[in-house]
């Protein structure tokens, strides 16, 4: 647990985050009174419509300067949203350096998930949107019924860690289950920075993060019905609508859905009872352009789910799988109440200074009842299974604002894009976990040969455990991206953050406070050859606060990550491709590990290290000869080791952490064929391999390695669009991990139809 700094501290580094911002913002509204009139808005409209950067960031237009473009007249081309042809490729990216920057002149390893790729694979759940991502293992715990996001980034697990959106933290946790979860048709991309980053978002750990960019408006407003059923039952409604006023100053758009389905979690002896998952969510978002400088955003968001899905399968005291769920379906209950409000403002003062301000603030209200295996009753009944119930309530909400100031110069042939900024981050956690029943009442164990289910099960009503968390973090950070002859970018990053926390233990009236800070850096440089060729090499680093004290009663030191990455990307001018090659050495220092001196406490003594190669290809291929041809490919291999330990981990390597994952994609639009009903017809298939796996600290059994299929077939006619795609298509009954003898199944073979309505 971490934690949070004493109420004088607190108040005198809240004014300073509340003056900083108040000044930004008293610049922002001078500006906005004074930098253009309301002719000249009008006089603007057509400049007034481009898009913002984030969404600008999956374009095919060229990265040259346009500064010397003779600028002609407005042409309003109007068409069908399947005409327009993005492709998988983006180009640019917010997410590595906080500023437009194309992709190439990243020093570090990324990679984007664009609109067109979510939509073509027919992505249900946001882990599944990584699954051809190369550095990135996902469903870890094989399916996840629950909404929990579960990744690993190059090794390092990254559940909670990774979870970015809009450029803001949204990795506040509970203290037990409370995890923010995200639904993939609202967002607009997902960027994947791999490597340690704590350069420009402050608290993380080494593998990287995952930007969930949302849903936002848009000058050309996309307006979608669809209706999607599937295996299952599943049952989805979503539209997608927005709307512009005739000068393109006020935009509005609506995201929202309903689902409703069954799982592939099945308990025996039930007549086909499944877990089920039920889901809400909207999104409205404005964007008001009160001048062709200014851009304000105001985005919100209700996300309510519910499900009864149990985790995992028991083994039998053989350590052989069953088909038998610890859960009950009448009992187990994950419900989570979510919404968030956030800002963003954007104001160009002139070529020189860009300010920018985002803010969000996040509230989870969750319910979680559940039950912990405690083993066989071998005296009485060895096939029996003892359970313990338990009910978790917990409250979760985090408040994140990021100030930045960004300024173009030049001193002489150099020219230099510098970033300064504060963030301020807050996060509020509290638990209540409710054990035992006051009557005397025992849960029932449940018998793996004849498993009975809905049996009466007395409510947990003893107060176990009754506390809170707040966490509060201040950082501020500067960055200078320096061209040279439009070939050398040397990118120069430096950050300091200061962590306090307070945990209370509100049953014992026990407080703990903790004081941390951090200096975090990047540099990396690029040359950029004319043909799309770009190598770089980087350094990066990273820090994450941790839980508890030494034997010495003092808070554990900030987990810390360092980074040397080398590698090569290419992008062809002109074309809708990217191909990169990284290789990185990882370090991750100050890990925990058993203290000799005492085997009930730790010492910051371990370390970790991942070393690899990762390579990624999203192309058209041959746009020539054959346009309309797509590709996805990637292959990661990896060596992650605990090289410092006391424990029996020394020299092992971590568990759920495959040596090698690699995957393929392909689809086909006959669009370029030239007949009329073959117009609209696409199809295509994937491939994805993970490696085994270790089940234990030892590395004494493994999880077998698995290859899984996927297709897809759409078809395009008018407003009209249909697309049925199937996972796992051959239905491999695979194993993704297990863990203590509880086993976590893959994903099943799911397979969805969507009928979509564009007006």
């Amino acid at each position: 647990m971490n934690s949070i700094i004493t109420p004088p501290e607190g108040t005198i580094k809240l004014k300073n985050v509340i003056l900083l911002s108040a000044v930004q913002l008293a610049l922002l509204t001078i500006s906005l009174n004074s930098s253009a009139e309301p002719k000249q808005i009008a006089d603007k409209a057509a400049e007034a419509k481009k898009p913002q950067s984030e969404t600008t960031a999956s374009s095919t237009e060229p990265d040259a300067d346009k500064s010397n473009v003779t600028v002609l007249p407005a042409v309003t081309v109007k068409g069908k949203a399947s005409d327009q042809i993005n492709g998988y490729a983006a180009k640019r990216s917010m997410t590595g350096t906080k500023t437009d920057t194309p992709i190439i002149e990243i020093p570090q390893s990324i990679s984007v998930v664009t609109r067109d790729e979510l939509d073509m694979r027919s992505v249900q759940n946001f882990t599944e949107a990584l699954r051809y991502t190369p550095g990135v293992t996902v469903d870890n715990f094989g399916f996840e019924g629950r909404g929990f996001e579960n990744l690993f980034m190059r090794g390092f697990d990254a559940l909670n860690t990774a979870n970015f959106r809009d450029g803001l933290s949204n990795q506040g946790t509970g203290l037990f289950f409370g995890s923010y979860i995200t639904d993939p048709y609202g967002l607009e991309r997902i960027d994947v920075l791999r490597g340690p980053s704590s350069i420009l978002f402050g608290r993380g750990d080494a593998g990287g993060i995952v930007n969930r960019v949302t849903k936002r408006p848009s000058a050309d407003p996309i307006r979608e019905i669809e209706l999607q059923y599937g295996n299952f039952d599943r049952k989805r409604v979503a539209a997608d609508l927005g709307f512009t006023n005739s000068d393109g100053t006020l935009m509005f758009r609506l995201v929202s859905l309903g689902l409703d389905t069954d799982t592939q979690v099945k308990f025996p002896n039930t007549g086909g009872d499944r877990a089920f998952l039920r889901r809400f969510y909207i999104a409205p978002s404005v964007t008001w352009r009160p001048t062709v400088n200014t851009t304000i955003t105001l985005m919100g968001d209700v996300l309510n789910n519910r499900t009864n899905s149990s985790a995992f399968y028991l083994g039998d005291p053989g350590g052989r799988r069953t088909n038998v769920l610890v859960g009950d379906p009448e009992f187990v209950r994950y419900s989570t109440n979510q919404s968030s409000f956030s800002y963003q403002i954007e104001h160009h003062f002139n070529e020189m200074f860009t300010a920018r301000q985002n803010f969000r603030h996040t509230d989870q209200d969750g319910r979680f009842n559940d039950f912990f295996p405690l083993g066989y009753n071998t005296v009485d009944q060895p096939t029996l299974q003892d359970r313990s119930a338990f009910i978790t309530r917990e409250r979760l909400n985090q408040t994140v604002i990021d100030t930045h100031l960004q300024t173009k110069l030049n001193t002489g042939p150099v020219h230099h894009t510098v970033l300064t900024g504060v963030d301020w981050n807050v996060t509020n956690a509290s638990l209540k976990f409710f054990e035992g029943s006051q009557d005397g009442s025992v849960t029932p164990g449940i018998d793996i040969l004849n498993p009975v289910y809905s049996l009466p099960i007395a409510k947990p009503d003893i107060l176990g455990t009754h506390a809170k968390q707040k966490i509060n973090q201040f950082g501020v950070y500067l960055q200078d991206q320096i061209r040279y002859d439009d070939n050398w970018i040397l990118t120069l990053s430096g950050r300091y953050d200061r962590i306090h926390s307070t945990d209370n233990d509100l049953l014992s009236a026990v407080t703990t406070k903790a004081k941390q800070d951090a200096f975090t850096g990047r540099a990396g440089l690029t040359y950029r050859f004319a043909n799309g060729i770009a190598p770089y090499v980087s350094y990066s680093q990273s820090f994450l606060p941790q839980p508890g004290f030494d034997s010495s009663n003092n808070p554990f030191d900030p987990t810390r990550g360092a980074q040397y990455e080398v590698g090569v990307k290419y992008q062809p001018v002109g074309g809708r491709s990217l191909y990169t090659l990284a290789l990185f050495d990882l370090t991750k220092t100050n890990v925990l590990t058993r203290d000799p001196n005492d085997p009930f406490r730790s010492i910051q003594t371990g370390e970790i290290g991942s070393r690899g190669a990762e390579l990624e290809a999203k192309a058209e291929l041959l746009p020539d000869l054959l346009p309309g041809l797509n590709f996805i490919g990637s292959f990661t291999y990896q060596e992650v080791t605990v090289t410092k330990s006391n424990d029996i981990d020394l020299d092992k390597m971590p568990i759920l952490v495959p040596n090698t994952m690699a995957s393929a994609w392909l689809d086909y639009s006959f669009r370029s064929l030239g007949i009329d009903w073959l117009r609209g017809l696409g199809i295509g298939g994937g491939v994805r391999y993970v490696g085994r796996v270790y089940n234990d600290p030892e590395n004494t059994s493994t999880t077998p390695a698995f290859t899984l299929f996927d297709a897809t077939l759409r078809y395009d006619y008018g407003p009209w669009l249909f697309n049925i795609n199937a996972s796992n298509i051959f239905n491999n009954q695979y194993v993704s991990s297990n863990l203590g003898g509880n086993f976590f199944l893959g994903t099943q073979r799911t397979v969805v139809g969507t009928l979509k309505y564009r007006f």
